[in-house]
């Protein structure tokens, strides 16, 4: 027997009120309610309504933007009679894709900018060539590559130096050495693999780079200026589409978070034909409140009755106030 003073309520309407229904039953309180399933499995004739929540992956994908461009998006529910999942995927889809379409270019243009830094570095380094750099590359018998290696790898080449290829070294950090390696064409393949071998990480000229090094430093600082500029106005478009949709992303999660409250009630749901059923535990003290929760809901019916009225039924010993907080 139940140790608190509750009825057993049968809640019955049309199908087409279901939606309407499950909105007003979220907001309920004093209520413990019976999963459909645990009806089904010993009732011949009645089917579980509940269902995948559809507002679960399009959470994901706000949790996702809100954590990947570091937005501050309100997690406040927003009651809605009607909503279109349709159109809240495809503004989510279109704000995610254009979003990434343009992160996807500022990681281009910084990569760029990086690669023409380790670049001008290098070139920087052999100014003492005062060669023209492609007739360096332009070399018909010998290859050159240039880059850095980890510094303890310098031990390692010692090992190395009976091999055909001349090594040389310029300015280094604390983990890496700036360095070039040389050797004729019939050894490249050996040549590589050894220094493949040593984690040497290659760094390549760019193609626009031309004349001797004092002219590719240059040409190498403009490309970077100019990669800048690029940057800053994509960065400027892409917080400023953000800022121009933030509140309706605001409103969407927050509907969203009210639908998942509502499907998930669906679970305690049975399907009989035209009709559906919910049957649930209600303290006395509430039942006067849970009905008017559904008075402006015409042809519904509320049944009361005492607990223990249906056997395959176990009155619980304690209700939740608030049921629905998931």
């Amino acid at each position: 027997m139940s140790s608190i003073k509750i009825k057993l309520i049968e809640l019955v309407a049309n199908m087409k009120d279901l939606e309407q229904v499950l909105m007003a039953l979220v907001d309920t309180k004093g209520i413990h309610l019976v999963l459909s399933t645990d009806i089904v499995s010993k009732v011949h004739g009645f089917s579980s309504l509940g269902t995948d929540c559809p507002c679960i992956s399009l959470l994901e994908d706000v949790d996702d933007i809100e954590k990947r461009y570091q937005l501050d998006i309100s997690a406040q529910e927003i009651r809605l009679e009607k909503y279109n999942f349709n159109e809240m995927h495809d503004f989510i889809h279109d704000f995610k894709k254009k979003l990434l379409t343009q992160s996807n270019k500022l990681t281009d243009l910084k990569e760029s900018i990086q690669k023409c830094k380790d670049a001008l570095i290098q070139v920087d380094n052999i100014q003492s060539l005062d060669v023209a750099l492609d007739d360096l590359f332009a070399c018909e018998y010998v290859f050159f590559r240039f880059g850095r290696i980890p510094n303890d790898s310098l031990e390692k080449i010692k090992l190395f130096m009976n091999k055909p290829f001349v090594f040389r070294t310029f300015n280094h950090d604390k983990q890496k050495t700036w360095c070039m390696y040389y050797s004729t064409n019939d050894y490249k393949r050996e040549v590589d693999n050894i220094f493949s071998s040593m984690l040497f990480e290659r760094i390549l000229i760019p193609d626009f780079i031309h004349g001797k090094p004092a002219d590719a430093v240059e040409a190498l600082l403009n490309e970077n200026d100019n990669t800048q500029i690029m940057i800053d106005t994509y960065e400027k478009d892409m917080n400023q589409y953000i800022k121009d949709h933030k509140e309706k992303l605001n409103e969407l999660k927050g509907k969203l978070l009210f639908l998942k409250r509502v499907y998930n009630t669906r679970k305690y749901v049975l399907g009989m034909g035209t009709k559906f059923i919910i049957l649930g535990f209600v303290k006395s003290l509430e039942i006067d409140h849970f009905k008017e929760a559904f008075e402006h809901i015409p042809d519904l019916e509320i049944e009361v009755k005492e607990p223990n009225a249906d056997g395959r039924l176990l009155p619980p010993k304690r209700i939740k106030e608030n049921w629905f907080t998931f």
